[in-house]
């Protein structure tokens, strides 16, 4: 898999973890969002920090 298939991959199950939050919360509207529409938000987090100069590479595995 691809660094940015890896980060796009976490960042997906980032605001699924967290929409799951806010649906648990008392007093709080569920706001369920598709799994596309949650890829696409990622890809645009993904887009805003590249434009900001972030790069996204692979750290060498740590032994342990």
């Amino acid at each position: 898999m691809k660094d940015q298939d890896m980060v796009l991959s976490i960042i997906v199950n980032a605001i699924q973890f967290a929409l799951q939050h806010a649906q648990k919360a008392p007093n709080q509207p569920g706001a369920v969002i598709s799994t596309e529409e949650r890829v696409d938000l990622a890809r645009a987090i993904l887009t805003a920090l590249s434009e900001q100069g972030f790069e996204i590479t692979r750290a060498p595995s740590q032994p342990r």
